[in-house]
């Protein structure tokens, strides 16, 4: 602690919760600046031959990267393997040589102009996640541009507990800073799909980011406290604050251990209703945090990873083998898996090499709006053939993402009778009442729930884009993120609509959206009918302590008083005094 020096508050976007003390080690993004200057005919070929050599250096370093993370989280690996993919885009490697060539600039200049182009393309989408993409171009731009000029691109090495600032951060860097055990993570820019914050999040790091200017008022071993669920970072804390945020971090540790040891306790509402908690997860190697912090099964497999950074798509072998894994692993317990939730922000080099140039890909060809297409169909099928072929030997459910209405989910059924026929004809092995589901993401597929309800075994409610899609605003958008509500009176109606009609059909509806792993929400959910949660495994034990002091009875007569509130404002208010009253949870009973 700096005895000269004020305590300096600072409030940013809180992307993983936690609190962290530890001295700050400066990341300095040094704006290498790409010289420019025209060259002779002859050395044209020089420079292109120039700038290959250092595209391989920085491939080199990206797989030694990997090698380091391949035992490691799953995301963390294929955005490296992204940004190597990147090195080799004709979009950018065409694009600079091209320049290059044709105006005789050097590489860095060419690579420059043509890093320019894509990012001005990324500027162009509306789409704020798809917007932030275009940090990983200047990512891979500057790994390449140091190489050019021969500036160190080795490994950051911070000590252990430092707080790391920097203006940005890329995927690299925040993988191997992981490794290197930092307390915290703090950054001048981001967002809440930053890959700061991913990483961040999947590794429990705490982490504030869209700070502005962190870096001009931090020096090199100042002290650092970061409250990562309030977005809060204190700058040479006073010994007063110190104290507070010990203690509160004490509270937090110790009622993070109470909850853990809640583990094996049944999720039963104190009026005696089950409610099933399940983990939404990106592949089997997470698998064991999700049962470690209690969940019941998996209630959302996102099967897009295997796609991501691989060159070579998936076959109807690694299918089944990826959903084999995953039904053994579980046990016995209930496994759902989403086919493929590729386009937009998710993209797969199959797509990319299609280059569909779409002016909105939020709202375009993705999903199972794809599966249904030419280009999609085949891969779709040689899905559809391994899980079904997997549902042999356990309980597996199949959900469809994106599913607007009736036609579009009886056009995915005819597909999946398709394939059952086939492997009837061939002698395999399939459970042929297999359950077949939807995501209920789009107001469409909201309002129309009562017949979809009767054409399908059960709903999944994507909160996360049911919202984007209702209020029409983008939730990492500053300008209008103060829309993104969970609790506006139109989602609290969407929401209950679908919930009544899952309900009147006799099929279960679960809610699996962000919306599932938030403790103020979670009794809204109860109160409107939902019985099955599905959320970040991290998120299980606080909602089951929730769930374990909540009496849907009152939740019931809570969502009677909300539905008559015209503002989210109002909405909250009562919903947290509500929360804030229902008390501890219990203890007994274990199962």
């Amino acid at each position: 602690m700096s005895e000269s020096r004020p305590e300096i508050r600072r409030q940013g976007l809180g992307v993983s919760a936690g609190i962290a003390f530890g001295r700050a080690y400066l990341i300095g993004r040094d704006t290498l600046k790409a010289p420019r200057h025209h060259i002779e005919a002859d050395d044209v070929d020089t420079e292109v031959a120039r700038l290959y050599k250092a595209i391989a250096a920085s491939d080199k370093q990206l797989a030694k990267i990997k090698e380091k993370l391949a035992s490691e989280n799953e995301s963390d690996y294929h955005i490296i393997t992204a940004h190597q993919m990147m090195l080799h885009d004709e979009h950018l490697v065409g694009a600079a040589c091209g320049y290059i060539r044709d105006q005789s600039i050097n590489a860095e200049w060419g690579l420059r102009r043509a890093v320019d182009d894509i990012r001005g393309v990324f500027d162009q989408i509306e789409d704020e996640y798809l917007r932030e993409r275009r940090n990983d171009v200047e990512f891979v731009f500057e790994r390449v541009l140091r190489n050019l000029l021969g500036r160190d691109t080795g490994p950051l090495s911070p000590p252990p507990d430092a707080i790391v600032v920097a203006y940005d951060l890329s995927p690299a860097d925040t993988a191997q800073l992981h490794k290197a055990a930092v307390a915290g993570l703090i950054t001048d820019a981001g967002g809440k799909t930053s890959h700061t914050a991913i990483i961040a999040r999947a590794h429990e790091i705490p982490a504030v980011v869209g700070l502005e200017n962190v870096t001009e008022v931090v020096e090199t071993d100042d002290l650092i406290l970061i409250d990562g669920g309030a977005g809060i970072v204190i700058v040479n804390p006073t010994a007063a604050t110190v104290s507070e945020y010990r203690e509160e971090q004490r509270r937090q540790v110790a009622a993070g251990a109470l909850l853990h040891s809640m583990r094996d306790l049944p999720a039963v509402t104190r009026d005696d209703h089950q409610i099933q908690l399940f983990a939404n997860i990106d592949g089997p190697d997470e698998l064991d945090d999700a049962l470690d912090y209690g969940a019941m099964g998996v209630g959302l497999f996102r099967t897009e990873y295997l796609f991501m950074g691989h060159a070579e798509l998936p076959d109807e072998e690694r299918h089944y083998q990826t959903a084999l894994e995953l039904i053994d692993r579980l046990g016995g317990l209930p496994a759902t898996i989403r086919t493929f939730d590729l386009g937009a922000d998710k993209l797969a080099p199959f797509l990319e090499a299609a280059n569909l140039q779409e002016a909105n890909p939020a709202l375009g060809l993705r999903s199972i709006r794809l599966c249904l297409t030419e280009l999609g169909r085949p891969i779709f099928h040689q899905q559809l053939r391994g899980l079904l072929r997997a549902s042999a030997h356990g309980p597996l459910k199949i959900m469809f993402p994106m599913i607007s209405g009736v036609a579009e989910l009886r056009a995915v059924k005819a597909v999946v009778d398709e394939v059952k026929v086939e492997l009837a004809a061939e002698g395999i092995p399939f459970d042929p009442m297999v359950k077949l589901g939807i995501m209920i993401e789009m107001p469409s597929a909201a309002l129309t729930a009562d017949l979809l309800a009767q054409e399908c075994d059960f709903f999944s409610i994507g909160t996360n884009d049911l919202i984007q899609y209702t209020m029409a605003v983008d939730r990492v958008n500053e300008y209008v993120s103060y829309l993104y509500e969970p609790l506006h009176p139109s989602l609290i109606r969407l929401i209950g609509g679908v919930a009544n009609a899952a309900n009147a059909a006799g099929i279960p509806v679960t809610v699996c959206g962000e919306m599932a792993g938030d403790p103020v929400v979670a009794p809204v959910l109860l109160g409107l009918g939902i019985r099955e949660l599905s959320m970040s495994a991290v998120s299980v034990p606080e909602i089951k302590a929730v769930i374990r002091a909540t009496n849907v009875g009152d939740a019931q007569a809570l969502v009677q008083k909300i539905k008559k509130l015209p503002t989210s404002a109002e909405i909250r208010a009562m919903v947290s005094e509500y929360v804030t009253s229902i008390g501890p949870p219990r203890k007994e009973r274990k199962a």
